[in-house]
């Protein structure tokens, strides 16, 4: 039985979000810089720290479904 290939994994990080060039980024908690594709510019959270959630598009790269206040 072959069904539909699976979804992308839905995934939470934390870090500082800043925006850079005309890019926004997640500075990780973890060290590591994610560039944030977003649906809506979370303009109240610049400079502070969040929660995204959303799925990898490639190492580097995350689709965001939602920025919160962490």
């Amino acid at each position: 039985m072959n069904g539909p290939p699976d979804a992308p994994t839905s995934q939470i990080k934390t870090g500082r979000l800043v925006r850079r060039g005309g890019a926004f980024v997640l500075e990780g908690d973890d060290g590591k810089t994610v560039e944030l594709r977003l649906k809506r510019v979370p303009v109240d959270h610049v400079g502070k720290s969040v929660a995204v959630t959303g799925h990898m598009l490639t190492p580097e790269v995350m689709e965001v479904d939602g920025v919160r206040a962490a």
